[in-house]
């Protein structure tokens, strides 16, 4: 009886899996549902004995526990108890990653990445709508074409959905019908990724295709020449053909102008002037941080002190906001201790044994697209960059060969 119910609560889970990859790019309420439904089936199935001994056995797991227990204790230290409680909240998205890492099987792993796929399309076709002004989606319109996330957000999720289409359209597994099909979607995805204004996403894209062509070609001059091939027909077809990608690559160059001239109130200004901040921030804390909740107050401390000659837009700005920058926001919340133990469970994951051929190279190409653009973004602390990450770590440490203790 035993048995019967376990393979029904697979089953069960096998559907709920699809269903999450599906509406992660486009549902809050979907990600929130699914959240508390994977606890509850954890908790149905009662295979916790299993569970303990994937995670004392797999480094990455271990990794992730001991940063997430770190993260935890730094609220010990935090004078904004408030903001410290939010932050721990949203890192508690995390909570599922060893509850799908055990639950998920091998099989099921390439039906999970195609219904992400289809979830993406079934967003591209929504933003598609916007953008020539057929229907509005929450208000937005063709100027911000992006309904469910901001623009940002959305581009490393689109960024993320064009690297596994590349990586595929160069593969020797699928069939030239499958490419045909898999080509006209990944022209669509980069064009839409290009109109979304989302540079942190595109950025990522541009430098991960080498990464993609290295590891399918090795380091030769045919991955050079196919990698500037790509990437060239990419970037100056896209600032021939549309507008709006042009106009943020003039607005990059026309920031960097302000910049020079004191004006630090623009895109990037404004995250160059972070890096500035946090170099006196870490000095103020430099093992343990000032703390999970505390990075806005570690920022007024360090203004007051000096202020660079910041323009007071820029001032009011960096007093109220996040660093803009994943990597920045660790370093000044935990130190270079909290730094450490992520640099550590970010080489854990890389290092996986995962004997899928395929698999390990979408888990080694979106987490490089992940954390390339978290120098740009804070992305672990709004909810669609966070459930694509517990999905991409999740479905790479099911993937991986330690989860061979998971019995089917």
């Amino acid at each position: 009886m035993t048995k019967i119910r376990s393979l029904e609560i697979d089953q069960i889970f096998y559907y709920s899996a699809l269903s999450f990859a599906f509406i992660l790019s486009f549902s809050r309420a979907g990600i929130s549902f699914f959240l508390l439904w994977f606890i509850f089936l954890f908790i149905l199935k009662n295979d916790f004995k299993n569970t303990w001994a994937v995670i004392k056995t797999n480094p990455a797991l271990r990794a992730i526990g001991v940063f997430i227990a770190f993260i935890f204790i730094s609220i010990f230290w935090s004078s904004d108890l408030h903001e410290a409680i939010n932050q721990i909240r949203l890192y508690g998205y995390w909570i599922i990653i060893p509850i799908l890492a055990v639950s998920l099987k091998k099989e099921w792993l390439p039906d999970m990445i195609t219904f992400f796929l289809l979830g993406m399309f079934v967003n591209e076709i929504l933003v598609y709508g916007i953008f020539f002004n057929f229907w509005q989606i929450n208000g937005h319109t063709y100027t911000d074409p992006s309904p469910f996330m901001n623009h940002i957000q959305y581009s490393v999720l689109l960024a993320t959905t064009a690297i596994i289409l590349l990586n595929r359209l160069l593969s020797t597994r699928y069939t030239s019908r499958d490419k045909l099909a898999i080509f006209i979607f990944f022209l669509t995805t980069t064009t839409n990724l290009f109109i979304s204004g989302g540079r942190t996403g595109q950025v990522a894209f541009l430098l991960v295709i080498a990464l993609c062509v290295i590891i399918r070609y090795r380091i030769t001059i045919k991955s050079f020449i196919i990698f500037f091939m790509i990437s060239s027909a990419l970037s100056i077809g896209a600032y021939t053909l549309l507008p709006t990608f042009k106009v943020r690559i003039q607005q990059v160059v026309s920031d960097i102008e302000l910049q020079q001239k004191g004006t630090y109130n623009t895109s990037v200004g404004l995250r160059n002037g972070f890096w500035i901040i946090a170099l006196d921030a870490i000095q103020e804390n430099p093992l343990i941080g000032a703390g999970i909740g505390d990075y806005k107050l570690a920022t007024q401390d360090v203004l007051s002190k000096n202020n660079h000659n910041f323009d007071k837009p820029a001032i009011d700005f960096f007093t109220i906001s996040d660093y803009h920058n994943q990597h920045l926001m660790i370093l000044i919340q935990l130190g270079f201790i909290g730094f450490g133990l992520m640099i550590w469970f970010i080489t854990t994951l890389y290092r996986l044994t995962i004997e899928d051929k395929e698999l390990k190279e979408l888990s080694i190409l979106s987490l490089t697209i992940f954390f390339i653009s978290a120098f740009s973004e804070s992305l672990w602390i709004s909810q669609f960059p966070i459930i694509l990450f517990v999905f991409i770590v999740s479905v790479s440490l099911a993937a991986s060969k330690v989860q061979t203790i998971h019995s089917k």
